[in-house]
């Protein structure tokens, strides 16, 4: 069979017109995760949107949205669930007429979960067309599709322009093999397409289709990832990242090219969020957003003139190669109130075998300006990298040390977990470091935002120690902190009593305080036997 004329049975039987429904499945995280910070599927609602402008009725299922408080615990009560069963979802999916269903997955510690819920509705859907797209499906395509024959077509990368493309084709009864950017299925082989090129004008995408999601549940719970003084909205100013940092698998999505979009469109974005949404605070999720620093000057020049009473943040850290004196002073005027920094080590061997090109004095001195601007900053760090010895995590230990005597607000040091697609992992896999790729390995990524497990990939330090080394400086960081700044600890307790935001530590402590409130009883496992 030649690969011009591959066209499945399946998409044979499609002869009415395109009926799309997309879907994202419920998150997913350890039981004694550090935070419930989610955010509006963002990805998924720019697919909506492209389809929705190419002619397509659209209809769109969030798990996670529909129900964001939600627990539902996993048989062996190590993992939770949030948001809607796999009964729920499927009450949701018997409510619409649809004949092809996109599933965004991002994360891979998901996958379990997610593979799950595909196979429940295919059996019960048989007839439908299913396709998956995002980070995690873009790094293993091939394995996703063998682990679970249900899926019929992975798009890979950007999933705008090849959905789009997709559906037209498989409405003009056109062969599968002319849609550059997916992974498809034909009888018992598994085809890989040419690469689609990257979109080149980000202005050319809409904006998310956010009116096919339920919106007001992530605005009015302040579910974000970074500090929630108001109304939250997430979006994107670039994609893309110049950098190629051995951990992250977000070049495979994305590329290494740092593409950013016009600051006129942004800021026009923005002020449609004010108007329709009462949005007072926008997180901008993107992989690295101050590149540029004219870029950066132009759009906080822009805000300061429109002089609204909003709030911007980069929950996702950033680097700051680019964020000087100058740069700083302009953030805090046009609204940037809590900075993220994403070192990941205190150790320069650490990031150098990383390939993360920053320069700790540098960071610092960026820091120490921020601080002294009125800023609320949090770092990142991870510990566990393969190579890593007790010397290693010292040094970044240390580093946290020298943070909180600055007045560093808030530290996070996370397990480093081997994510599909990222450097670091197909080496450890290519070297036996990762024996096996099962539902167990993908579920032990979650160990990265757990705060009593961590599960180590160091040839050096065990599981225990390195979790001893994660809560150890997380604690002597806040002890420090307290020491040298302690009228914070009076305002984190008036925060607290007052649900009153100010820094990340605000956020998880109130966040925790609700929890034990609200009822404990369990729910069902999600899945349906």
């Amino acid at each position: 069979m030649e690969y011009s004329t591959v066209v499945t049975p399946e998409y044979k039987n499609i002869n009415d017109k395109i009926k799309p429904v997309l879907l994202r499945t419920p998150m997913v995280l350890p039981k004694w995760n550090n935070s419930h910070s989610i955010c509006p599927p963002l990805g998924l609602a720019y697919v909506a949107a492209s389809l929705q402008q190419a002619g397509y009725e659209v209809r769109c299922i969030d798990a996670l949205g529909e129900a964001p408080l939600q627990k539902i615990f996993s048989e062996d009560n190590k993992f939770v669930n949030f948001g809607l069963s796999t009964k729920e979802i499927l009450q949701h999916l018997a409510s619409k007429d649809f004949n092809v269903l996109f599933v965004s997955l991002m994360f891979s510690h998901e996958w379990p979960v997610t593979k799950d819920i595909i196979k429940v509705i295919k059996k019960v859907y048989p007839d439908v067309i299913l396709v998956c797209g995002g980070e995690h499906i873009t790094a293993c395509p091939e394995y996703c599709m063998k682990e679970c024959p249900e899926i019929d077509v992975c798009v890979i990368g950007e999933g705008e322009e090849t959905s789009i493309a997709l559906l037209k084709t498989i409405e003009q009864k056109k062969s599968l093999s002319e849609v550059n950017g997916i992974v498809f299925r034909s009888e018992d082989r598994i085809i890989r397409n040419s690469k689609r090129p990257r979109v080149n004008k980000l202005e050319n995408i809409p904006w998310p289709a956010w009116d096919l999601f339920p919106l007001e549940n992530y605005l009015s719970n302040s579910l974000g990832y970074g500090v929630n003084p108001g109304r939250t909205m997430p979006m994107l100013i670039s994609r893309g990242c110049p950098y190629q940092c051995t951990f992250c698998s977000s070049p495979l999505m994305w590329t290494t090219k740092w593409q950013a979009r016009d600051v006129d469109c942004v800021i026009d974005e923005m002020q449609f969020y004010i108007n329709k949404y009462d949005a007072q605070n926008f997180d901008f999720y993107d992989l690295t957003t101050i590149v540029r620093k004219d870029w950066i000057v132009n759009f906080c020049q822009k805000i300061i003139k429109k002089n609204w009473n909003i709030t911007w943040q980069m929950p996702a850290g950033t680097r700051s190669e680019a964020l000087d004196n100058e740069t700083l002073g302009l953030m805090v005027l046009s609204g940037q109130k809590h900075i993220s920094y994403a070192p990941e080590s205190g150790s320069k061997i650490t990031l150098q075998k990383i390939k993360k090109k920053i320069k700790i004095e540098r960071m610092k001195e960026s820091i120490r300006s921020a601080i002294s601007k009125g800023m609320s900053v949090k770092l990142n760090l991870m510990l566990g990298f393969p190579h890593e010895t007790h010397k290693e995590m010292f040094q970044t230990l240390n580093f946290v040390k020298d943070a909180a005597i600055m007045g560093v607000t808030d530290v996070y040091i996370a397990s480093f977990s081997p994510y599909p697609g990222s450097e670091l992992f197909e080496q450890m896999y290519e070297n036996g470091q990762i024996a096996e790729i099962n539902d167990e390995y993908f579920l032990n990524l979650t160990s990265y935002s757990d705060l009593i497990r961590s599960y180590s990939y160091s040839k050096h330090v065990g599981h225990k120690m390195l979790t001893f080394y994660r809560l150890g400086g997380m604690s002597m960081f806040y002890i420090i902190n307290f020491i040298f700044h302690p009228k914070r600890l009076f305002r984190v307790f008036s925060n607290i009593i007052n649900k009153r935001e100010e820094s990340k530590l605000d956020k998880g402590l109130i966040e925790m305080i609700d929890r034990v409130k609200r009822s404990k009883k369990k729910r069902p496992p999600s899945y349906i036997p």
